[in-house]
């Protein structure tokens, strides 16, 4: 598509993954307004050193230490450790009052001993506060099994609407859920495809019933995909449940 040719080289290699319907799905003026904030904050790395000192204190909360440079060739030997500390910087950064950096591919981690360095580059974003809170509330909604939770994280987040059928409204809850995969009851391992399939039938559904997503839904995209990417590359199986409860009591202690 026309939106795709056009994005900085860096940005199209991290969209690659996201399913294109998911473009068809945010207007074509809010997609066209975002480039010129992007390509500065990509190449001119527009708000970069005050997200990175920001985020630097609010991260070292949870034992991540953001740095200028990592060791590309560093060998994960704890593998399980390495994941559970990828994903826990996924978790952790939603709950950022700052923002958060969206691109959590391999070549921005290292692990020297249980030192873990990540080193962001310059694609960041801030969500909508309504946004943000809608997509918290999914996520203790999904972790701590309330369904009233869940259900207007949903809506906060502009995912679903209370004038849609009920029968609706529990599709798309039930694919959102599918798409959390095992990690309610298990360990869970990580698998870029599968991840794919399930985003993507969240997101034909979504275009389906008409629903003008926000360009916040394509930020997320770029952290899961970039996450997965990590993850399935490890390939460690991780207590995901667990990862966010963990997250959650290190943000009541703060």
């Amino acid at each position: 598509m026309i939106f795709m040719r056009i994005l900085p080289g860096v940005l199209k290699e991290l969209l690659k993954h996201v399913p294109t319907v998911l473009f068809e799905a945010v207007e074509w003026s809010v997609l066209a307004s975002e480039l010129p904030k992007l390509s500065r904050r990509i190449i001119q790395k527009e708000g970069y050193n005050e997200l990175f000192e920001l985020q630097s204190a609010f991260l070292s909360h949870f034992k991540v230490n953001l740095v200028d440079k990592v060791d590309k060739h560093c060998d994960l030997k704890d593998k399980k450790l390495a994941a559970e500390k990828i994903l826990g910087l996924y978790f952790a950064q939603l709950f950022s009052p700052h923002g958060l950096f969206l691109d959590l591919s391999p070549s921005h981690f290292d692990l020297q001993k249980e030192e873990f360095n990540f080193k962001p580059s310059g694609v960041w974003t801030k969500f909508n506060p309504t946004f943000s809170q809608g997509l918290k509330d999914i996520y203790d909604g999904f972790y701590f099994e309330d369904e009233n939770i869940f259900h207007q994280g949903l809506l906060k987040s502009g995912l679903t609407s209370d004038k849609w059928p009920e029968a609706d409204r529990q599709k798309l809850a039930e694919l959102f859920k599918s798409h959390f995969g095992a990690s309610l009851t298990s360990e869970m391992s990580f698998e870029l495809k599968g991840f794919k399939e399930s985003f993507l039938k969240v997101a034909d559904f979504m275009l389906e019933k008409k629903v003008n997503i926000s360009t916040d839904f394509l930020y997320l995209g770029i952290a899961l995909v970039t996450m997965y990417s990590s993850l399935e590359k490890i390939g460690a199986k991780v207590n995901v449940k667990q990862v966010y409860l963990d997250v959650k009591k290190q943000l009541e202690a703060k």
